[in-house]
């Protein structure tokens, strides 16, 4: 049998970039960084912590086809098969494009949904809570990629969903101000610090 994708490394590695990203951030401030550059840096690396969240998420679902594809090869009525190889996964995954996309957690869910079951769904282990944070960074990342008006009126919907926020800020400045709320997932802690928080559970309980 063709060997499987090693899930422990692909969590490690993951965990890994982020925690990297973070504490160049830190350490930035730390060293007394302009500002203007730490509020650059914190956009930035908003946006390299989706992309971060994106590939594993890609790649959990290769390797959870990989792992087990029963529910797949069921409702395909595929006849003679019982694995998919990471290569073909990776196909199936990505619908024969350079990429899967997804435009939320409910779209991921479903998408898993349909390839795995609800059952053997490993994004179903994230709480809606921890789901409208990563659909909130989502927001931030188009806000500052794109800077449209169609992706900033998603920014200020998911600010004031989430955060409470009606008047949004800049992404660079809700990104460095300190989350003081109760239920935050980093209290006291730059808004970009919880962000990293929740990412890195998701990626640990899927």
């Amino acid at each position: 049998m063709a060997k499987k994708i090693d899930l422990k490394k692909l969590k490690s590695r993951s965990l890994n970039e982020i925690d990297t990203c973070i504490i160049r951030v830190q350490d930035s401030v730390a060293a007394g960084g302009h500002y203007t550059l730490i509020r650059w840096m914190s956009a930035m690396t908003a946006v390299q912590l989706h992309s971060v969240w994106e590939r594993y998420a890609e790649w959990r679902l290769v390797a959870a086809l990989n792992h087990n594809a029963k529910h797949f090869i069921a409702e395909e009525g595929i006849v003679g098969v019982s694995h998919v190889s990471s290569g073909l996964a990776s196909f199936i995954v990505r619908g024969g494009n350079r990429y899967f996309d997804f435009r939320s957690m409910s779209d991921l869910i479903a998408k898993s949904d349909r390839w795995l079951g609800r059952a053997e769904n490993p994004f179903r282990n994230l709480d809606k809570v921890d789901s409208s944070y990563i659909d909130a960074l989502a927001s931030v990342r188009n806000a500052v990629v794109h800077g449209s008006d169609a992706a900033k009126r998603t920014y200020c919907y998911h600010l004031n969903k989430v955060y409470g926020i009606k008047f949004a800020p800049t992404p660079e400045e809700f990104l460095n101000a300190k989350d003081n709320r109760a239920g935050s997932p980093s209290r006291y802690q730059p808004r970009l610090t919880g962000f990293s928080v929740v990412v890195k559970k998701a990626i640990q309980l899927c």
